[in-house]
């Protein structure tokens, strides 16, 4: 009788370093290539019935060998599979968001053509968890600022003269010399819409001052209103 156990299908991915877990030795059993099988299937398929399946074993079996005494470096390798795997469902969501998904277009039953359908939130979420510094939800309690006009092109500008520069020493297989990043400050706020903001400000606090002086006006002539005139006295009421 020949050993069954299946060979490593190819470019498969390597399965995390671990101690296979001691069974009885049995050529349709759990053998330690076949536990190797079985990460690697979990590690590329994220399912625990395909890896199964391909190695020639019944779900039931994997988890019972992941509860074995003994086994727990094959559980350590199972949860380091899984690991990959999501690592893998977050490069096909990226890949997803920025190529869409393709739908078919039926009509009277016959397949007319194709849609492309892009997933906008899906998009925002990736952007918001995967690139935080730029799309963070910190940044929507950010107030509003407009950069300066020519910022952007500045900084292009720079970039561009940089690789030019270093284009020499890039084609002869040489390290370019070090530089500073680039110059942020090209990209500070419109010096027009500071002195916007600032004149606002200060319209602001003169009105604020004028509104302050013009109700204690009021509040003083309510008080004097209510005290009597100097050498009058109010009739007694009988």
């Amino acid at each position: 009788m020949t050993d069954s156990t299946p060979s490593p299908a190819p470019h498969a991915i390597p399965a995390p370093e671990f101690t296979t877990a001691p069974v009885r030795p049995r050529h349709d059993g759990w053998t330690p290539a076949r536990q190797v099988a079985f990460i690697q299937a979990l590690a590329d398929t994220a399912c625990v019935d395909e890896a199964a399946r391909r190695v020639g074993m019944s779900r039931e079996s994997c988890y019972t060998l992941r509860r074995r005494p003994g086994a727990a470096s094959f559980r350590q390798a199972w949860d380091v599979a899984l690991d990959h795997a999501v690592t893998r469902l977050a490069d096909a969501a990226l890949g997803r968001a920025l190529h869409g998904t393709v739908t078919p277009v039926f009509y009277k039953g016959e397949q007319i053509g194709e849609r492309r359908r892009y997933d906008e939130r899906l998009t925002m979420f990736l952007l918001r968890y995967r690139d935080p510094q730029r799309y963070g939800a910190w940044r929507d309690t950010m107030v509003a600022r407009r950069p300066h006009p020519d910022g952007a092109a500045r900084l292009l500008e720079q970039a561009l003269r940089h690789v030019a520069e270093d284009g020499p020493a890039v084609a002869a297989g040489r390290l370019p010399p070090p530089r500073a990043p680039l110059r942020t400050e090209c990209l500070a706020d419109d010096p027009d819409y500071l002195r916007e903001r600032a004149d606002a400000a200060q319209r602001a606090d003169q009105e604020r001052r004028e509104t302050e002086w013009e109700d204690w006006l009021d509040t003083l002539e309510r008080e004097r209103a209510a005290t009597p005139a100097e050498g009058y006295s109010a009739p007694d009421v009988v």
